[in-house]
């Protein structure tokens, strides 16, 4: 990463109404994925500030980082977003100031009704309390002072986001960016994946119990990231935020969060609200983990709440052989993070689950008809998977002739399963498979006995090659 000199920072000061305005014309972009919420300070500090504003006191700068996209000039505004929203709200009428504003008194003038030598009206000073006042009970003299309020800006020439993550980062060491907040500045290439199903499926408003702070303050963010991580990198969980952040920015692909955003869809139909001791902040991702596993058992997400409800009435403190220990024994570990810990948790859950659903260890792949595999895999439905499976299954004939050689391992009937949904995959998202093909049987002559690892890890390799819409 090129770091900034000095002739890439450019320092300015603009009015309090003009960078409100550059808001509402949203030519000053608050939402960077990298970026946390806004509204995360409390009232006497958000009273305060606005008294700042009105009094012309002095304030931090700003920083906005200047991108340059397609050609097109984008402004983010990576620091200050809890002052400029403040400001903006106040403008608005949202709020009004507070009965504790510290030193509440201010003074203007105004024109008074003695006339000097000249004709005009001598001004005269006048005494106003701003406690429990809002914009629209300030008087002109004021509103004119908080619109005219100068505010230094630094701002950041033509930057990567990798470089806009880093001044994230940069300026909030001081301050209180948590952890959560902190990880999603390392994931300047998935960020926004992560953000649009954090912030945008109702899940986690409607079916989970996650208070209004964690909805607000990247707890929703970090359930993702370790739902993505329990699901497709166990093997790699990474219990720190900084480097979760790090692994998954290097690894985690377009189809992982799609993956997700799909099962996230069916357990909201499958589960509503009835969970809420279930899917918290703390475990919400291993039971996420567990019904990606459970795609693969059965077609009938009815199934999955039907062990829910054994699991909350019951099964929760069941011991499970080998391990002498139940799910609450588990879970009592402080270490709640730790990467045994986490692993423990999801084997004892998955035994549960299994014998509940009265299939042998070991059954996953076998468990599932051709159909509800490819449906589980691509996100079709059982039903267009069942009228169009013989195409695939001529398509990946054609594809098997013309890419693979005779004598290639990857023909073995045991691999069928994975090829057959890489051919659904291509239907669906309209992608000649031909050449790819050729080119991974040229470079592998052996495949992954889980089906669905195999199907996920060639989705990837066809990412690489740029065969993927």
């Amino acid at each position: 990463m090129g770091m900034m000199g000095r002739d890439k920072t450019k320092k300015d000061t603009y009015m309090c109404a003009t960078l409100l305005n550059m808001f509402s014309r949203k030519e000053l972009r608050k939402n960077h994925p990298q970026q946390r919420k806004a509204d995360k300070w409390k009232s006497d500090a958000r009273d305060g500030f606005i008294a700042t504003a009105i009094k012309h006191e002095d304030v931090d700068s700003i920083k906005i980082c200047e991108q340059l996209v397609d050609g097109k000039v984008i402004l983010w505004l990576i620091d200050g977003l809890q002052r400029l929203t403040v400001l903006e709200k106040y403008k608005k009428g949202i709020f009004k100031l507070g009965k504790n504003v510290e030193l509440p008194i201010v003074y203007y003038q105004r024109p008074g009704k003695t006339i000097d030598e000249y004709g005009a009206p001598v001004m005269e000073d006048v005494e106003f309390d701003l406690r429990e006042k809002g914009y629209g009970d300030l008087p002109m003299e004021l509103k004119e002072k908080f619109d005219n309020y100068q505010i230094d800006v630094v701002k950041h020439l033509d930057c990567t986001d990798e470089e806009i993550g880093y001044h994230i980062r940069r300026y909030n060491r001081q301050t209180s960016m948590n952890h959560n907040e902190n990880s999603i500045t390392y994931m300047d290439a998935i960020a926004k994946n992560v953000k649009e199903i954090s912030q945008s499926h109702r899940f986690f408003k409607d079916c989970g119990s996650f208070s209004s702070t964690e909805l607000n303050n990247g707890t929703c963010e970090r359930v993702v990231c370790e739902s993505l991580m329990a699901m497709f990198h166990l093997e790699n969980w990474q219990k720190n935020s900084k480097r979760l952040g790090t692994y998954l920015n290097r690894n985690a692909s377009d189809r992982e969060f799609q993956t997700l955003r799909q099962e996230l869809d069916r357990l909201e139909t499958a589960v509503g609200d009835k969970y809420p001791s279930l899917f918290t902040s703390k475990d919400s991702f291993l039971f996420f983990a567990l019904f990606h596993k459970f795609t693969l058992l059965c077609g009938d997400d009815s199934r999955y709440a039907a062990f829910l409800d054994a699991f909350q009435e019951e099964l929760h403190t069941r011991t499970v052989p080998g391990l002498d220990l139940s799910f609450d024994d588990v879970n009592a570990n402080r270490a709640t993070k730790d990467k045994n810990v986490i692993i423990r948790k999801l084997h004892i859950l998955e035994h549960l689950m299994m014998d509940f659903l009265h299939i042998e260890a070991g059954a996953a792949q076998s468990a599932a008809t051709p159909e509800q595999f490819i449906a589980a895999c691509t996100g079709l439905t059982p039903g267009e998977v069942e009228k169009d499976i013989e195409f695939y299954s001529q398509l990946l004939d054609d594809l098997e002739t013309v890419a693979i050689k005779d004598n290639s391992k990857l023909l073995a009937p045991e691999n069928r399963l994975s090829l057959l949904a890489m051919a659904a995959y291509s239907c669906k998202h309209e992608v000649d498979l031909e050449a790819w093909m050729t080119s991974f049987a040229q470079r592998h002559d052996e495949y992954l006995a889980d089906q669905r690892e195999n199907y996920r890890y060639m989705v990837m390799d066809l990412e690489k090659y740029g065969g993927s819409k």
